[in-house]
């Protein structure tokens, strides 16, 4: 097994990522194709994926998936879905806490590995594998913060490994989305490696600089300018479906919020 850690950028990388999330999410959670199109269709063109792939196979052994910020866009997954049941936070609350400067916020919408590849050092590598690819490919793209829900027991292991998730403003643990109990999240992308230097100096080098054992790594990889939907047909095509929760008639501010900062311009 030759394993590759990339930002997904052909339809075939990101059919594999989507299988992946798929199987992961439906054996943890429940949640059918059916589900995981109503859920994520509507956002497909804006999901970004950072993938684990096996290159003999080109399957998918673990997968992040983004949805980005954009101009006019609706705001992200997570916004959307905090603002409703059963939480009903304050989303602008959640964007000050996760970019107090006002840079892009990006959604860390799922984190899914193999279940045969949750255990043991090779194992363990994929999750590092793929923190070290999210941080990098948003430090690259110029991204401030995050924004998810996550799993109670992810954000347990989460934290374990250093990565300073904060609770959302307002929030607390609640089902969601087929999990017993999940808790909305941010993160200042910025607050990463200081916190994880001082506190997981043994889990740095691989999450903060990508040196990985049994996963290569060519940093173009994971350049800012890979990810977007390519031209050619997409061999398993999610169709955008009408968002399943009352939105509130939340929309993001559009004040100082999409100009450039400190010369790098907003995705």
């Amino acid at each position: 097994m030759a394993l590759r850690l990339l930002v997904a950028h052909t339809p075939a990388e990101r059919d594999a990522a989507r299988r992946i999330e798929g199987a992961v999410f439906l054996q943890a959670f429940g949640n059918t194709p059916e589900v995981m199109e109503e859920e994520y269709g509507a956002y497909e063109a804006r999901s970004r994926f950072v993938v684990v792939l096996d290159e003999e196979s080109g399957s998918a052994i673990g997968a992040a998936r983004f949805i980005v910020d954009a101009p006019g866009a609706e705001p992200v997954k997570t916004l959307v879905d905090v603002a409703g049941a059963p939480w009903h936070a304050d989303p602008t609350s959640a964007l000050a806490a996760a970019a107090p400067a006002g840079g892009p916020v990006w959604d860390v919408a799922s984190l899914a590995v193999d279940r045969r590849f949750r255990a043991g050092a090779a194992g363990a590598e994929v999750t590092l594998a793929l923190c070290h690819g999210i941080h990098e490919y948003s430090r690259r793209s110029g991204v401030e913060g995050w924004v998810t829900v996550l799993d109670d027991r992810v954000l347990r292991l989460q934290r374990m490994m250093g990565i300073p998730w904060l609770t959302m403003p307002g929030a607390a643990s609640q089902p969601y989305l087929g999990s017993a109990a999940s808790t909305p999240c941010t993160l200042v992308i910025a607050t990463i490696e200081p916190h994880m230097r001082s506190s997981r100096p043994d889990v740095a080098p691989a999450i903060m600089d990508g040196v990985l054992r049994s996963i290569a790594l060519d940093p173009s990889d994971l350049s800012a300018d890979r990810g977007a939907l390519l031209s050619e047909p997409d061999p398993m095509p999610v169709s955008p479906l009408p968002a399943r929760r009352d939105t509130t008639g939340w929309r993001r501010p559009t004040s100082g919020r999409r100009e450039v900062r400190d010369g790098t311009p907003a995705p």
